[in-house]
């Protein structure tokens, strides 16, 4: 029979398969005066049971790995050597089985020549390798993908920087990277297209006599602990942003091989179950989850992510293409453990390749979500469906420069959108299948039209699953409940407030799985120069309460198109009153009454209130909401506000209390 010339086993597991024959064939009845030996080509035949003959039947039970089976029989046990036979096949098949299923993690990034999984080196410290050779070999992979340029990779050591990979042999210190010692620093990536003096580094540098230099930063837990630097020589190239993207996502590898390794030390030191929750906590935290943007133009993100007390495969990131554009990836690995987590960490790595793979080609513009997400399933659907794996997301594009939401959803649970102007909650789902299902994966986007006021909550099935003592859910209605209610708040109130609920739901009993909210709102008080504004003073007396209505009124009337509507109308009216009744109640009367002195700004289609007054402290937000079963007394007005309101802010100014409202005309 044909063989390979080479042994595809070590002797180390070639001994340990005939040991487990040995055990598992020795329980068999009928097995006494079989003689039976192990064969593979390449190493001394093992004796399993008896001595075989000197004609034994061979079996060829692993043709792949060439192992032969030679089994010698009495006449009394001669119909026993099919049987035999048949049976350490299904046992060498099995036995192969569970070292595939051990090594498909490492498979997931084996095929690094043709950039399709970044993180096979990861995988590669995880279990075997030495992180500084890992280093290396990605540095190399690197440095190879545009001729003429050099690379270096340093890494802090006892404050100063050094040489891991690449084409450097000095140790440097943070002044010697002269203009890069700033932003790379600071966290941020940098490209010098023209090395001048006042960005020179020292000559330690090995690009100190290079024509352009690119550096981002390596972090590990938010810090920043080296930095990859390439440079080229050549006067008629330059670095551009999908090149800086690219160098990105290199240096993002880097921190991930890093924290494997640390992982990998930490397992050593401790026991099993606190190795699961120091993992949990290292890979979630550092590599899973990504932090909002701040400072945007029109509308606020927040995020909020709980690890359970097993590792899950939970992840989400933030892609900030301006202060108008932002997109949102949430995503869940099925099953639990360090695999789980490692899938998450994989895939929400390949959605980074893709972004950066996808903008070089295309050189102009964002690629669309689902161009994204194409790409990125390519990369991890053939080992997802090996490990019998799958993987829901949901990748959405928040446009507010074009008022729109484009987002794909694979068999996650959706976007849950609350609309103010109507009052509508709606859950926007898309058809496609996770990634994992099918072997052909493809996807189709859908897109939104988004409107002032609106809030968009990414979630995850570890909110809505949570459950009580009683096995009853937190479900969706409970979730709409909270979105509704705390909204006008704004994005960082509302996630806290759904932790708050859930976890109150559940009696604060441990989560059965990760739980995790993004919430997006977009501001009112966006958009066309006001139509008119109107100031007016009152007295901080009950009596000009009536007087404060009909002023409210007028006001509103301003509103083109009809004003606010009488359901806007009526939201307005009853959330000043509150408001104002609130200022007689914690003004200071020992200046002078304490005039509240208000101010109505109408736009286009909504109109926002400012009250101010001075006095003692008093933040609305901090009330506690009301007790509706009567054990508790207080928080009914501010209940009402916060459920008229569409937008709503305090704010303390010296001794004045500000608190400003937002209503939008309701259709």
């Amino acid at each position: 029979m044909p063989l390979n010339t080479q042994p595809t086993l070590s002797q180390k597991e070639f001994r340990a398969t005939a040991e487990r024959l040995r055990v598992e064939l020795a329980e068999l009845d009928g097995i006494q005066g079989v003689g039976m030996e192990l064969a593979m080509l390449g190493y001394d035949s093992i004796r399993i049971l008896g001595s075989p003959g000197s004609e034994p039947l061979i079996f060829e039970v692993d043709k792949k790995a060439n192992i032969l089976l030679k089994v010698s029989c009495s006449p009394s046990t001669g119909p026993m050597a099919d049987c035999i036979g048949v049976a350490v096949r299904s046992l060498i098949e099995r036995m192969e089985g569970e070292r595939r299923e051990e090594l498909l993690l490492e498979e997931l990034g084996s095929n690094w020549e043709s950039l399709d999984a970044i993180y096979e080196i990861s995988a590669d410290v995880l279990r075997y390798a030495d992180v500084e050779t890992a280093l290396e070999r990605l540095i190399n992979r690197f440095t190879s993908l545009q001729e003429g340029m050099r690379t270096a990779l340093f890494l802090t050591r006892s404050g100063r920087l050094k040489p891991i990979a690449g084409d450097a042999t000095d140790t440097l210190d943070w002044v010697d990277l002269g203009g890069l010692e700033k932003p790379v620093g600071e966290g941020r990536a940098i490209v010098v297209s023209h090395i001048t003096a006042e960005t020179a580094p020292t000559g330690l540098a090995p690009w100190a006599w290079a024509q352009q230099v690119a550096a981002a930063p390596v972090t590990a837990r938010l810090k920043v602990i080296g930095f990859l630097a390439a440079w080229r020589n050549d006067h008629n190239f330059e670095f551009d942003a999908p090149f800086s993207r690219l160098l990105e996502a290199i240096t993002h590898q880097a921190s991930m091989l890093l924290e494997s390794d640390r992982l990998k030390r930490t397992m050593r030191e401790n026991e099993r179950w606190a190795q699961e929750i120091e993992i949990a906590s290292s890979i979630q935290q550092s590599l899973l989850f990504g932090d909002p943007p701040t400072g945007l133009a029109r509308f606020d993100m927040a995020s909020f992510s709980a690890a359970s007390q097993r590792i899950d495969g939970d992840f989400h990131d933030f892609l900030r293409h301006s202060n108008e554009c932002v997109d949102v990836l949430v995503g869940d690995v099925m099953g639990k453990g360090i695999a789980a987590a490692l899938l998450g960490a994989a895939t929400k790595n390949q959605f980074l390749r893709a972004i950066a793979s996808l903008a070089i080609q295309a050189n102009t513009g964002a690629p669309s979500p689902e161009a994204i997400v194409n790409r990125a399933a390519l990369g991890v659907v053939d080992q997802l469906i090996q490990l019998e794996r799958f993987v829901t997301l949901c990748y959405a594009r928040f446009d507010v420069g074009r008022s729109l939401l484009e987002f794909v959803d694979c068999g996650h649970t959706g976007i849950l959108l609350y609309r103010k102007q109507t009052g509508e909650t709606t859950f926007l789902r898309g058809e496609d299948l996770p990634i994992g299902i099918m072997p052909k994966f493809s996807c189709q986007q859908q897109s939104h039209r988004m409107m002032p006021g609106d809030t968009y909550l990414l979630f995850s099935d570890g909110v809505t699953e949570t459950r009580n003592p009683a096995g009853d859910l937190f479900g969706e209605e409970r979730l709409v409940e909270c979105v509704v209610n705390w909204s006008s708040l704004g994005a960082d109130i509302l996630v806290d407030q759904i932790r708050k609920h859930a976890a109150a739901f559940g009696e604060n009993r441990p989560q059965a799985d990760d739980f995790t909210c993004i919430a997006v709102t977009i501001r009112v008080d966006e958009g066309p120069p006001p139509v008119a504004v109107w100031h007016e003073e009152f007295r901080c007396d009950l009596e000009e309460l009536e007087r404060m209505r009909r002023w409210m009124a007028a006001a509103a009337t301003g509103v083109p198109s009809g004003g606010l509507g009488d359901v806007g109308c009526g939201q307005l009216e009853l959330a000043c009153t509150e408001l104002f009744v609130n200022c007689i109640a914690h003004g200071d009367t020992g200046l002078c009454g304490g005039p509240i002195r208000m101010t109505a700004t109408v736009y286009q289609n909504h109109m926002n209130v400012e009250l101010r007054h001075d006095g003692i402290a008093f933040d609305p937000l901090s009330v506690p909401p009301p007790s509706f079963d009567g054990s508790r007394d207080g928080g009914f007005g501010t209940y009402i506000v916060f459920h008229c309101a569409d937008e709503l802010s305090y704010n303390r100014v010296g001794d004045t209390n500000v608190i400003s409202i937002s209503i939008i005309r309701k259709h």
